[in-house]
């Protein structure tokens, strides 16, 4: 169940990571062609969505990752490297981007875009919007309503740099069809203004690499917390082992609860399936749960000296 949540989780990640460099691209390609730097600039957020993605997916303590992933979450030197790697390019194509502007705006009379620009913007934002939702509604399902949140968050900004970059854009259309030499340059302060969009991002993602909270115990009071929220399952006799560990604003938690010997090893996964959802529901900051279960070893009131070699009467705690 756990692996099935931490699956999800990526995919969900996964999915938002390979749309925006479609529409990074897509946008790219287009702002080129029509010498759009709004557009270009546009095209560079997303992208930079992309990274700062990859680079939490790269960091998250409660998905598990398989094959080039797993090896490069677990490998911490190399995800390191990468996570500022990615930082770099993103503050560096911002910076050029500004420049970029700022030559543009220097320039004696900028061009405007032209109308095919403006459709592909039209389109991107309903193909981005269309993809925030299936983001935002997977995660709501498959209970990640934290990551649906920081979904939300990524997407409000996305949408500041698309209405700035659509906004430049019809300003220097109406300037080019009103003969308004001045609307002109709209264009190039919509791509310069988006630009510090793109270096707020780059800033978010070398602090997020350099202030990475090594794991930490939980304290007691937490744990107690975890333990009698357990302890309520029906079916769980004592719970052997808990421990908690904070990284950051999330926790991961390893359980091990003993269950009676009698019951079979499925019903004793369901209960320990059960025990795990709580944590999950109760407390949304736990995004991590190791449950493991054994057969409790006490003599009373599972074994005793007096019971038939084949009494096979479940003797389920009620």
């Amino acid at each position: 169940m756990n692996s099935e949540r931490s699956r999800s989780l990526e995919t969900a990640a996964l999915s938002g990571i390979v749309g925006n460099l479609a529409l990074a691209v897509l946008k790219g390609t287009v702002g080129y062609a029509a010498n759009s730097k709004a557009l270009l600039g546009d095209a560079l957020h997303t992208a930079a969505d992309s990274a700062s993605r990859l680079q939490e997916l790269l960091f998250s303590k409660g998905a598990t990752g398989h094959g080039m992933l797993a090896r490069l979450r677990n490998g911490e030197k190399v995800r390191t490297v990468i996570s500022v790697v990615l930082a770099i390019l993103v503050l560096m194509s911002g910076l050029q981007l500004a420049i970029s502007a700022v030559r543009s705006l220097s320039s004696s009379e900028p061009q405007a875009p032209g109308l095919y620009a403006l459709i592909t913007v039209f389109i991107a934002l309903v193909l981005r919007e269309a993809l925030f939702q299936f983001q935002y509604r997977y995660s709501i399902k498959h209970g990640h309503k934290a990551e649906a949140d920081r979904y939300a968050n990524h997407e409000r900004y996305s949408l500041y740099a698309s209405l700035i970059a659509l906004i430049g854009m019809i300003g220097a259309m109406t300037g080019e069809a009103m003969e308004w030499p001045a609307l002109l340059y709209l264009d190039p302060t919509a791509a310069l203004l988006v630009a510090c969009l793109v270096l707020r991002k780059g800033y978010l993602m070398v602090m997020n690499t350099a202030y990475q909270v090594p794991a930490q115990p939980l304290q007691e009071e937490d744990s107690r917390r975890f333990m009698e929220t357990i302890q309520r399952v029906y079916g769980i006799v004592t719970v052997e082992h808990l421990h908690a560990q904070e990284t950051g604003h999330f926790i991961t938690v390893d359980v091990t609860i003993s269950v009676n010997p009698r019951i079979t090893v499925q019903e004793a996964q369901e209960i320990a399936d059960r025990a795990k959802n709580l944590l999950l529901a109760r407390f949304p900051q736990v995004t991590h749960v190791q449950m493991q279960f054994i057969s409790y070893q006490a003599g009373y009131p599972y074994k005793s000296n007096h019971e038939l070699p084949d009494n096979d009467v479940s003797s389920l705690l009620q």
